[in-house]
């Protein structure tokens, strides 16, 4: 008889049994359990939870709610008791489990599934973060890009200190349509190597596939613009048909193309390499193990990049399957 099996059975024992101490210790209860079934052996049946007893109105409202204010319950039991609904954030996150919106990740497939399907749909503030959170991408929906060059966007990013080498910074290269990166490992922001790097990977790539590049985007910073002259931006500006934009000072560094693949250079490729930093004697070991790994996330579908791929842009597509959608 296992002890936690609680009703007629425990009353079972108890009944057979002439010894209350004895008895309790073979179902592992108190005395006051013990008298409690001898009394009433039968358990009360728990009652299912009824949502709709607070009325369809008031689910109704909650589950609109849970795509406006998405962090979860708490949230969403503030905004109702603003307009005079009085529901418990424990409420409001059981009847969030039963449509299916329990968790901020059901909440955001359900929110990214709106924004998709409603062309000019608003973002409020806080939907605005929840989304930076999870695909900064969606917020560049106005931007419509349609093919493969329409918007390349050059960023750079601190990778990290290395015990030989010290700090190290990655400038990359991606096409937004279809996520695919180049990149480059330096130890400083030069601009005269982030023209190079521009003027003799980049563009030779897009050209040589036969891919017209439109836009190109870049911070402020020092290594990528000046007014006066300087080898990065003249180099756009004298490129014939190239848009070249930047983002504003004092705003955002990157746009939210960007800042996604700053999501997977920070969960998938920042750890390998710290996993190994104490091998890079040198540069080039380095650079090595970043373009393995660049290369990885270019060309291969596999099992820790799986939910990375399935989000907007790539609808489960790699960047050279979006890049090259007739050869792959």
């Amino acid at each position: 008889m296992q002890k936690n099996k609680k009703g007629i059975n425990h009353l079972d024992i108890i009944r057979a049994s002439k010894n209350v101490r004895a008895a309790c210790q073979a179902l592992g209860i108190s005395r006051s359990q013990y008298y409690k079934l001898l009394k009433n052996p039968e358990p009360a049946t728990s009652k299912p939870y009824e949502p709709l007893k607070m009325g369809e109105e008031a689910v109704a409202k909650i589950l609109d709610l849970a795509l406006l204010y998405p962090f979860g319950c708490h949230g969403i039991s503030y905004k109702l008791m603003e307009e005079g609904i009085r529901v418990s954030s424990v409420s409001v996150q059981k009847i969030l489990k039963l449509h299916e919106l329990g968790s901020a990740t059901a909440r955001f497939k359900a929110l990214e599934k709106k924004i998709l399907e409603t062309p000019g749909y608003f973002l409020n503030s806080e939907q605005i973060e929840f989304v930076g959170k999870h695909n900064p991408a969606l917020l560049e929906l106005y931007r419509n890009i349609q093919a493969p060059g329409d918007l390349l966007t050059v960023f750079s990013s601190f990778l990290g200190q290395l015990p030989w080498l010290g700090k190290v910074y990655l400038y990359f290269g991606m096409d937004a349509y279809s996520g695919y990166v180049q990149a480059m490992v330096t130890y400083t922001a030069d601009k005269y190597l982030c023209a190079e790097f521009l003027k003799e990977t980049i563009f030779p790539f897009y050209e040589e596939n036969g891919i017209v590049i439109r836009q190109v985007e870049t911070s402020d910073d020092p290594e990528f613009f000046s007014y006066g002259s300087h080898p990065f931006s003249s180099f756009l500006r004298n490129s014939s048909g190239v848009k070249y934009l930047r983002t504003t000072v004092g705003g955002i560094k990157t746009n939210g193309f960007s800042q996604k693949w700053g999501q997977y250079l920070q969960q998938y490729i920042v750890p390998e390499l710290k996993r190994k930093k104490a091998d890079y004697l040198d540069l080039e070991l380095l650079n090595e193990d970043v373009q393995r790994l660049i290369s990885q996330y270019n060309q291969e579908f596999n099992l820790h990049t799986r939910t990375y791929f399935l989000d907007h842009p790539f609808d489960q597509k790699i960047p050279m399957q979006r890049l090259f959608p007739n050869q792959i």
